[in-house]
């Protein structure tokens, strides 16, 4: 695995600590509940992976090439994770069963406020443990649960914009490509 891989999968992993969320499932996004409930509910997630075009992923300033699925290849129950980047940030779209008040339930979520993106409502919110201010996110809700949209910049660029920033500007772009 090269450098630049090792740095994705690690990004894209910390950033699905950071939100708080894994295989144990809050709320009431769907009614089933138990293993069998939550994979065929994993199964009928919309998936970032393949339904956001090369195009809008050029129109972010992302490679689609640098494509990564899951959590380093490997898919969280619940959850349809894909990422990409470039020199200057990741950008991790996570579809989940999860809803907007799991996201806020978990303590390391903080500074919520509500934001409009694309004529869309949605919620943007920080993480307590990011010490570097390197790391924001937008949470969308969705008929299945919630559509996040988590930007981390990188350490080492040279184009330094505030990721709630850059977040707002990448989610102009995705989101008219969610499920409602």
């Amino acid at each position: 695995m090269g450098r630049r891989t090792t740095m994705t999968v690690v990004a894209v992993g910390m950033l699905l600590v950071a939100t708080g969320c894994g295989s144990t499932k809050g709320g009431t996004a769907t009614p089933s509940t138990g293993a069998a409930g939550t994979s065929a509910a994993t199964a009928a997630l919309w998936d970032p992976c393949t339904q956001i075009s090369d195009q809008v992923l050029r129109k972010v300033g992302v490679s689609p090439s640098t494509k990564r699925s899951g959590i380093a290849g490997v898919e969280e129950p619940g959850w349809k994770v894909c990422s990409w980047n470039n020199d200057d940030f990741t950008v991790g779209v996570f579809s989940t069963i999860n809803t907007v008040e799991d996201f806020k339930r978990k303590t390391d979520n903080i500074d919520f406020k509500d934001t409009s993106v694309a004529g869309r409502q949605g919620v943007e919110h920080r993480m307590a443990s990011d010490k570097f201010d390197e790391v924001c996110s937008l949470v969308f809700p969705a008929s299945q649960g919630v559509v996040q949209i988590l930007i981390r910049n990188r350490t080492s660029s040279t184009n330094v914009v505030a990721p709630c920033t850059r977040a707002e500007t990448v989610a102009s772009n995705l989101v008219p490509v969610f499920p409602r």
